[in-house]
């Protein structure tokens, strides 16, 4: 009987013991569980919202700074005169320096005038600036010259009109200033002054029986 009692303690303890390690054990998963979600949900600290802002403001500035520069081939700049510089063309072609019944083919006493700055007398344009006379606002660059060759070179110079004569010459020709009345047949603002943004347009006609190029130069 002694025996039998002492195994009923025995196993009594033994469950008591084993209990007690299973609520330690459980209590003890419990609480790791709970540091780990404690962990992964902590709340926002002052350091986190430091660090988001400054890459925000980061990323902010440098889409403002270099992103319009990027677009900046593709939107706005010299490109825009392009249509402007092939109408202008067109009309002192067809119209402006002769006849519109007779384009390509220029009036000389016209063509004259135009590069000169007093007010014209019988021609299809007026006004006494460059800008006027072709049709472009004030704050337009834009640059008329007439090209050819009248002296058997290999490339074309600008032209003068040589009053003496009554002729085109080369701009280097001696003729071309031996009188007041001589005419350079080049106008308007400089395009070497425009940093190389240009655009241009180039129309072949006739002056003087001779073919001579007219160059539109704009920014």
């Amino acid at each position: 009987m002694q025996t039998t009692g002492t195994q009923q303690e025995s196993a009594t303890a033994h469950g008591a013991d084993t209990g007690r390690d299973s609520c330690t054990g459980d209590r003890r998963r419990v609480a790791d569980r709970q540091r780990r979600v404690r962990r992964g949900v902590r709340g926002q600290t002052t350091l986190d919202f430091a660090v988001g802002m400054s890459l925000f403001l980061v990323s902010l500035t440098f889409i403002m700074l270099f992103v319009p520069g990027m677009l900046g081939p593709f939107v706005g700049g010299a490109q825009d005169e392009i249509p402007a510089a092939n109408r202008v063309a067109d009309d002192l072609a067809t119209r402006l320096l002769g006849n519109a019944s007779e384009p390509y083919a220029l009036d000389a006493d016209c063509t004259r005038q135009f590069f000169e700055s007093a007010p014209p007398s019988g021609c299809e344009f007026d006004g006494t600036t460059i800008e006027e006379r072709v049709g472009v606002k004030e704050r337009t660059n834009v640059n008329v010259t007439i090209l050819g060759n009248t002296s058997g070179g290999t490339v074309d110079e600008v032209l003068c009109w040589d009053d003496t004569n009554g002729r085109v010459v080369e701009r280097d020709d001696a003729s071309c200033g031996s009188s007041s009345e001589d005419v350079v047949l080049s106008r308007g603002s400089n395009p070497d002054e425009s940093g190389g943004k240009t655009v241009s347009a180039q129309r072949v006609a006739l002056l003087d029986g001779r073919d001579v190029t007219i160059e539109v130069v704009m920014w």
